[in-house]
């Protein structure tokens, strides 16, 4: 047993004598930082989560109110799915308007959401004047 250690300690010996010593530059220090970097990190307060993901996003141009009609509100609001009003329907639209408290009443719930309508349609990367300019575009059809 005592051989085997022998020859061990003698390999490691003669490794370190034929390897060169060499000190690592910077582009060596980054290689390997890059490579031992953790894959990701788990965030648990809300508010941090939102500064993260907000920052993560990538900027778009604005969508016009009928992008955003077409890419959102249509799904229910064409169909008169789940008793949203249709697009067109002139009188519904205006007794719903008048509910709410005019154009800026209709806004309001479009963003905070009504009965089965998630706030902002279900799309939460439209902003307030995308939503109002989907709004005003509903209501002109």
């Amino acid at each position: 047993m005592g051989g085997l250690f022998g020859i061990f300690f003698l390999c490691i010996v003669v490794a370190r004598i034929i390897t060169p010593a060499r000190e690592l530059d910077a582009a060596g220090l980054a290689k390997i930082e890059a490579a031992t970097a953790p894959v990701g990190e788990v965030v648990t307060d809300p508010a941090a989560l939102e500064l993260k993901l907000a920052a993560n996003k990538p900027a778009r141009a604005a969508y016009t109110g009928e992008q955003v009609v077409t890419k959102v509100c249509a799904a229910c609001h064409q169909t008169g799915m789940l008793n949203a009003p249709k697009i067109g329907d002139k009188g519904e639209w205006a007794k719903r308007k008048g509910a709410a408290g005019g154009l800026d009443g209709l806004v309001k719930l479009a963003i905070k959401g009504i009965n089965q309508m998630p706030a902002r349609g279900g799309d939460s990367d439209l902003s307030d004047d995308e939503i109002k300019a989907a709004v005003e575009f509903i209501l002109s059809k």
